[in-house]
């Protein structure tokens, strides 16, 4: 895990004392090596936190045989020791035990394609010095940032936005549209930063840079197909079930232990629920000492799982550590998320993320977590709230039982803006599809957005809120398949990802989640949607592992509380809710700065 920075063609060129010092912006993602490379085209910077092989040969950037190819690369490749054994037997020769190296050699082999066989988390960029070309890519479900700042003339590309901006001359007009746009996410969504000329290269796409040529970017993995619907709700009664709750077991235990292999101590991340659970259950069985687990808690007592994480450490005897997360640490944590996201990014669980980096940073370089099961096994209460409005029998089940209508029809006519309930009434009634869902997601509405940005009331007065995620948008796929499809495409990578990357990275904690391998992303996205529904599948295949309530607890957000800590009102008066006001606090401090 590293932090990885480089410059092409830029005028007048950078010398190394240059990218040096733009690379050492990114010391807190590698502070155990600093490198550097320049020739008369490019600039190449590395930050090193070594995980595997941690001799001076896993050093970057990494050059091959004949030192026609150089490599940055930030990121772990799981199945190295398969891709270096068969790359072997092909002819190559290797120089050391690092996974970065299967890419170079990898990509002697097959070129572009070198993609396809990775099997990881990844962001790198390869210069070719014979063909003068420079090749980027990002891994498939976006666990890895990569930005890049391009004005047409000049090229450049790091981990973060902080590197790009300290580029020389480099024009950092801001780009009013992805401010709008964070007003409807709270975060900035993909390709946009808040610099018209940085973007974020999509998860799963690759980039191509040839001399006189515009970048060229093409995707290179999609899901390649989601689970037929069954004719009923009880996928338990069907006699495929099984069997799909066999592999399921199976690949997930697979993927947990690929996910261990690393030449250093390994920790994990266990919030309580049952992804994190899992992992933490699948982990603790595949390796021989006691592994060490790290939770956060808060001081609301509704808000803290350290009562189901503390079960779960117990039945596994795993080293556990805890935290507690206060309202004190507001101040501070405006400060610091400002600092770690270089842009407004205002998901509330960035709180408690860093404080938990904090405590298992202090132990261990390397985490697992169970980031992804709600995307994957359409966890989300929105999921429920969609599927209900729409009529689809699943969420009139599970919702309507859980008591969300009747308290929407017992409400007062002047409900709440934000939360839930405020949403469906106010914003999503009436409206079909992609708006639908649209509205239910928004944190802030459009009539919000005039009275907190009126300068900018008539420049967006017919723009298109939803643009984001109408991209993914699929009527081809079951109502189910559709909300996960389109959460792995957007939010999943926007929001989640690039929280548990920054919060962590900032700290020099490399996080591993399993459930977004690929190959079991593709296995679960096969199975019919009863089966992947509000985690179905995945209680069933860990039955036997874990506590039975961890299995059988409701779903509960990683977020902090800020209705308990922060005050309802804004200055102008306008109504927000927790989240809506600390994305414009965010917001206000962003300007400031």
């Amino acid at each position: 895990m590293c932090g990885i920075v480089g410059a092409l063609h830029w005028d007048p060129p950078l010398g190394k004392s240059s990218i040096e010092t733009i690379t050492k912006r990114l010391a807190h993602r590698g502070p155990d090596d600093s490198r550097a490379w320049c020739d008369t085209s490019i600039s190449l910077g590395f930050q090193r936190l070594s995980i595997v092989d941690l001799s001076p040969a896993g050093n970057q950037p990494m050059s091959n045989e004949n030192g026609k190819l150089k490599l940055v690369c930030n990121g772990e490749i799981y199945n190295y020791s398969a891709l270096h054994h068969h790359l072997a037997q092909l002819g190559h020769n290797f120089a050391s035990q690092s996974d970065t190296e299967c890419i170079l050699h990898g990509y002697e082999q097959w070129g572009a394609a070198v993609v396809n066989h990775l099997r990881g988390m990844f962001a790198f960029g390869l210069w070719d010095q014979a063909s003068q070309t420079l090749f980027l890519a990002r891994d498939r479900l976006g666990i890895k940032p990569l930005y890049y700042y391009w004005d047409g003339r000049r090229f450049a590309f790091a981990s973060e936005i902080k590197a790009l901006t300290e580029m020389p001359n480099a024009n950092l007009a801001e780009d009013d549209s992805a401010l709008w746009d964070y007003l409807t996410y709270l975060y900035i969504p993909t390709p946009k930063t808040i610099y018209k000329n940085i973007r974020q290269l999509p998860a799963g796409h690759t980039m191509t840079i040839r001399p006189g040529n515009e970048p060229l970017i093409e995707e290179y993995w999609d899901l390649p197909n989601w689970g037929d619907p069954m004719s009923v709700d009880d996928p338990t009664t069907q006699p495929g079930w099984q069997n799909a709750v066999d592999t399921v077991r199976s690949k997930l235990s697979e993927t947990v232990a690929m996910h261990l292999v690393a030449d250093v101590e390994i920790g994990i991340l266990l919030s309580g629920g049952i992804d994190s659970s899992t992992v933490a259950a699948l982990a603790s069985n595949a390796t021989k000492e006691p592994i060490k687990t790290f939770s956060i808690g808060f001081d609301v007592a509704e808000h803290t799982e350290l009562t189901f994480a503390r079960k779960v450490a117990a039945a596994f005897g795993t080293d556990h550590h805890e935290r507690i997360c206060s309202s004190g640490s507001l101040e501070e944590a405006l400060r610091r998320m400002l600092e770690v996201y270089d842009q407004p990014f205002a998901d509330s669980s960035g709180i408690p993320a860093l404080n938990l980096s904090g405590l298992a940073a202090s132990h261990v370089k390397v985490v697992l977590s169970g980031d992804g099961g709600d995307e994957l096994f359409a966890g989300y209460n929105w999921h429920q709230a969609y599927l209900h409005m729409t009529d689809h029998s699943l969420g009139q089940q599970l919702l309507y039982n859980k008591f969300i209508m009747p308290i929407l029809e017992t409400l007062s006519p002047l409900p709440k803006i934000t939360g839930l309930i405020g949403r469906y009434r106010m914003d999503v009634r009436g409206k079909k599809g992609v708006e639908k869902y649209g509205a239910l997601l928004s944190r802030i509405k459009s009539f919000q957005k005039s009275r907190l940005l009126p300068e900018l009331r008539h420049e967006f007065r017919d723009y298109d809120d939803y643009w984001h995620i109408r991209r993914f948008w699929r009527e081809d796929l079951d109502p189910i398949s559709r909300l996960q499809y389109l959460d792995l495409k957007t939010y999943l990578p926007d929001d989640i990802l690039t929280k548990v990357d920054r919060s962590s990275m900032a700290l020099s904690l490399e996080v591993r989640p399993p459930i977004l391998d690929h190959e079991f992303v593709e296995l679960i996205a096969s199975l019919p949607p009863e089966y992947r529904y509000r985690k179905r599948i995945m209680r069933a295949a860990v039955a036997d592992l874990l506590p039975p309530e961890i299995i059988s607890r409701e779903k509960r957000g990683f977020s902090a509380p800020l209705l308990h800590w922060l005050q309802p009102t804004n200055r102008n008066g306008t109504r927000l809710g927790g989240m809506a006001l600390w994305g414009m606090q965010l917001l206000d401090e962003w300007r400031r700065s």
